[in-house]
C-alpha cells in the first residue's frame, strides 16, 4: 500500500449536486466552535482521542484549463454553481455548516449496510473535506496538488506551508501536507500533520487510515493496527484499512493491542 498520486483538488463555489438532498436536513441546526488545534508534535499522538472511528493510490490530476481557475473551463466564471441534468441550482454553501453537515454524513456512513449505499455519502463527504470557502485557498491547495504529482515536492510544500498559515482551520490542507511528506520521505513530520487534521476532523477516515500507513512505515505496528480499525468504525468500506487490518492482525495478535 502506498501513495502514487494526490486528487486533485477542486475550485468549488457552492456544494456539488451530490450535496443538495443532504442540505435540508441541517438548515437550523447550531454551528458548534471550532475546535482549537494543538502544535505539531511527535510526541504524545493519542489514538485513544480519535474515538471511534489513505495513503491511495488516487486518479491522475486534472488537465489545467486554458484559462480561469482549476476546475472551470475557458471563460466561464469561476463561481458558477452546477446544475443537476434538471436545471436544478444547489443551495449556496456556508463553510460555518461544514462540521453539521460532516457529522450528519458521518453518521450516515456508519450505518451504512452496502459499499453501494456508502458510495454517495463519501462522495459528499470529501467534497465537502474540499470546499475551503476560500478561492485563494483552493487555488493554492490545486497547485500544490500538481506541483507534488509532477514530483516537485518542495514547491508543493512551500505552498502547503503557506495554506496552514493563512488557513490553519482547514483540516484537508493538513492532511495534503502530510501526504506530501510522505511522498517526501518525511513521515514523522506527516505524523504531525495527520494529528493536526484529526485535531480539526476526529472522524477524517481517509487521515485515520493514513495514520495506520505511516505508523506501520515506522515499525509501531499495534498502534497502526489500532488506527485501521477506528478507520473501518467511521467507514467501514475503506480497502486500504482492510488490507492493514487482515495483515496485522495476524502478526499481532494475541499481544496487547
Amino acid at each position: 500500500m502506498g501513495l502514487a498520486l494526490l486528487a486533485p483538488v477542486p475550485v468549488l463555489a457552492g456544494p456539488p449536486v451530490v450535496l443538495a438532498q443532504f442540505f435540508e436536513h441541517y438548515d437550523d441546526a447550531p454551528v458548534p466552535p471550532a475546535r482549537p488545534a494543538e502544535e505539531p508534535s511527535l510526541e504524545g499522538l493519542d489514538l485513544d482521542g480519535l474515538e471511534d472511528g489513505g495513503l491511495n493510490a488516487l486518479p491522475q490530476p486534472m488537465p489545467e484549463p486554458e484559462s480561469g481557475l482549476p476546475g472551470t473551463a475557458a471563460g466561464e466564471a469561476p463561481g458558477a454553481p452546477e446544475q443537476d441534468v434538471a436545471g436544478n441550482v444547489p443551495p449556496a454553501f456556508d463553510p460555518a455548516e461544514r462540521p453539521i453537515l460532516l457529522a450528519g454524513l458521518y453518521e450516515r456512513l456508519m450505518e451504512a449496510k452496502t459499499p453501494g449505499e456508502a458510495a454517495p455519502i463519501t462522495e459528499a463527504i470529501e467534497e465537502l473535506w474540499a470546499m475551503s470557502g476560500s478561492d485563494t485557498v483552493d487555488l493554492l491547495m490545486s497547485r500544490a496538488t500538481q506541483f507534488a504529482n509532477n514530483s516537485d515536492v518542495d514547491l508543493s510544500l512551500a505552498v502547503l506551508d503557506a495554506v496552514v498559515d493563512i488557513a490553519p482551520e482547514e483540516a484537508e490542507a493538513w492532511y495534503l501536507r502530510a501526504k506530501v511528506n510522505v511522498l517526501g520521505g518525511n513521515p514523522e513530520r506527516a505524523l504531525a500533520d495527520l494529528r493536526r487534521t484529526l485535531n480539526l476532523d476526529e472522524k477524517h477516515y481517509r487521515a485515520i487510515t493514513d495514520l495506520g500507513l505511516v505508523l506501520e512505515q515506522l515499525g509501531a505496528k499495534k498502534e497502526a493496527l489500532k488506527a485501521y480499525r477506528q478507520a473501518l468504525s467511521v467507514n467501514p468500506y475503506m480497502d486500504d484499512a482492510k488490507a492493514g487490518v487482515e495483515a496485522l492482525s495476524r502478526e499481532v495478535e494475541g499481544q496487547d493491542i
